[in-house]
C-alpha cells in the first residue's frame, strides 16, 4: 500500500512539474510576443519618391541624406525608434501612406483635400517658395502673378500639390513629368519655356547648377508653403506614437541642431 502510495505521490509530482514547465513556455512565448510587437512598433515606415528631391532627401556616397532625412533621424533617435525608407515612385507614395503600407511622408503640403486623408504633424518644419523658372531669353516682363506669363503653359509635377492657393488658382497647367528633375530636363531643352518647383530644389539642384545662365528664377515667389511631415489617417502608427512624435518635433525646432541643420542646407526656418 506504502508503495502504491509513493507512485501516486511520484506520479502527481510529475505532473505538476510539467504544468509549472508548460506555464514557464507560455510565460517566455508570451514575452518574446511582446518583444516582437514592441520591435515592430519602434520602425517607422517613411515613404520617399525614388526620385532624389534635394535638399529635403538625396543619396550621397551611396546613402540617403538631406535636410528631412536628418531631421527625421534626430527625431528617431529622440524617440528611441528606427526608420524604414521605402523609394517608390511619386504616384505611389501618397497611396501607401494613405493604405497603411507605409507610415509617413516628410515633405508634404497642406491642402484642404489633403487634410482628409492624412494627419499632419503639428508644427510645418520649413518654409518652401514656390518659383516658376524660364529659359533663358526669357520673354515675360514677371510682376509676380501667373496672369502676367499669359496663356503660357506651366510645366509641372503630375499628382503633385503647389500649396492651396496655386493648386485652386485658374492657370494654363500642364501635368507632364513625375519629378522636378524632369521638368529640369526639358526646360533645359526648350520643350517648355515655363515650369512651376520648389525655389529650394531649384538652388539645390546639380543639373541647374551645370546649366548656368540658361535659365532664370522669376522673383517674386508665387507663394511660401509650409512644409509637414504627414501620417495616414487610419492606418499606420497611433494617435499616442504620432502625439509623442509631434513632442520630439517640437522639441528638436527648439534646439541647437535645428538651426545648424537649416545653416548647412541654407534654408529658410518656421
Amino acid at each position: 500500500m506504502q508503495g502504491a502510495k509513493r507512485v501516486i505521490t511520484g506520479v502527481s509530482s510529475i505532473l505538476k512539474t510539467k504544468r509549472v514547465i508548460k506555464l514557464h513556455c507560455l510565460f517566455l512565448l508570451g514575452c518574446l510576443l511582446f518583444m516582437f510587437f514592441q520591435l515592430h512598433a519602434q520602425v517607422l515606415r517613411v515613404a520617399i519618391p525614388d526620385e532624389d528631391y534635394p535638399p529635403y532627401y538625396y543619396v550621397l556616397d551611396n546613402s540617403l541624406t538631406g535636410f528631412s532625412v536628418e531631421t527625421l533621424h534626430d527625431i528617431a533617435s529622440d524617440l528611441a525608434i528606427q526608420l524604414e525608407f521605402q523609394r517608390l515612385p511619386w504616384s505611389r507614395v501618397v497611396n501607401h501612406v494613405e493604405t497603411g503600407k507605409a507610415d509617413l511622408i516628410p515633405v508634404f503640403y497642406k491642402t484642404p483635400l489633403r487634410m482628409q486623408q492624412f494627419e499632419y504633424s503639428h508644427e510645418s518644419y520649413l518654409v518652401d517658395p514656390i518659383v516658376l523658372l524660364c529659359a533663358n531669353p526669357c520673354p515675360f516682363k514677371f510682376d509676380g502673378t501667373l496672369a502676367s506669363v499669359g496663356e503660357e503653359p506651366v510645366a509641372t509635377v503630375r499628382q503633385f500639390s503647389y500649396g492651396s492657393l496655386l493648386d485652386e488658382m485658374e492657370f494654363a497647367r500642364a501635368d507632364l513629368v513625375e519629378s522636378d528633375n524632369m521638368l529640369f530636363k526639358m526646360l533645359l531643352a526648350k520643350r517648355v519655356k515655363l515650369i512651376m518647383a520648389s525655389a529650394n530644389t531649384i538652388r539645390h539642384s546639380a543639373l541647374l547648377q551645370q546649366a548656368g545662365d540658361k535659365v532664370v528664377m522669376l522673383q517674386p515667389a508665387l507663394d511660401s508653403v509650409e512644409v509637414f511631415f504627414a501620417f495616414g489617417k487610419e492606418h499606420g502608427i497611433s494617435a499616442a506614437q504620432r502625439e509623442q512624435f509631434n513632442q520630439a518635433l517640437a522639441k528638436f525646432k527648439r534646439g541647437e541642431r535645428y538651426q545648424q541643420l537649416l545653416k548647412k542646407y541654407q534654408l529658410q526656418p518656421r
